[in-house]
């Protein structure tokens, strides 16, 4: 019998073989749909000129540059993520002009700038308002809303510290079609936290809303 552990690493190796299989020309169908879909959301879920966690899909991930430029004209700010010690994220707000360095943690550029830990967030600042909704990378997701990610920790560690300081915020994962599976498809562990919802190049997909093993 697998752990779920097993399971989650056999599951990630099908996706990113998909993933690397993909065309330029479904790259750009996938990054088209999701900034349409991503915009809609945002605009439904944060205040004109709020606040958003994000980040930047790059190689065979589900693109999402254009979508992060679609919430910067809009007028959002948009946080992305750097990776830190004990697998803890830090945050640095994104401008299409932002420079990017090699991250020492993990194999990804990160943007440069003033970072920000989660109270400097969910503060906000008399430039920007408090972080109003999460838009997180994922590597699968099933219709129970649970999130295959990388295998690092980071973002259900930062789930979990908003969690302690807050209500939970509003969040959406971003996989491609294929990557949005039936419900009970991704193994479940302690420690993981679901999603609200899924975006994919063809729509915004709502999870039911859930309790009994919703981790807090």
């Amino acid at each position: 019998m697998h752990t779920a552990a097993e399971r989650k690493d056999d599951l990630r190796k099908k996706v990113r073989a998909h993933r690397r299989a993909r065309s330029v020309e479904e790259l750009a169908h996938a990054e088209e749909g999701i900034a349409a879909h991503g915009l809609a959301w945002v605009k439904e879920t944060v205040p004109p000129g709020g606040t958003l966690t994000a980040y930047l899909g790059v190689a065979a991930e589900p693109p999402t540059l254009r979508l992060l430029s679609e919430l910067h004209r809009e007028g959002f700010h948009v946080i992305l993520p750097v990776c830190e010690p004990e697998r803890q994220l830090s945050w640095v707000e994104w401008r299409p002009d932002i420079g990017y360095e090699r991250s020492r943690y993990a194999p990804l550029q990160e943007p440069v700038g003033p970072r920000l830990d989660v109270h400097a967030l969910l503060a906000g600042s008399p430039l920007r308002p408090p972080l109003a909704a999460v838009l997180l990378p994922a590597t699968a997701v099933d219709g129970d809303g649970r999130r295959l990610g990388q295998g690092g920790g980071y973002y259900d560690r930062f789930l979990a510290r908003l969690e302690a300081s807050v209500r939970p915020l509003p969040n959406a994962a971003v996989v491609f079609d294929d990557e949005f599976l039936t419900p009970g498809e991704v193994p479940d562990e302690p420690l993981d936290h679901r999603v609200d919802a899924v975006m994919t190049p063809s729509g915004l997909h709502r999870i039911p809303e859930y309790s009994a093993d919703r981790p807090c």
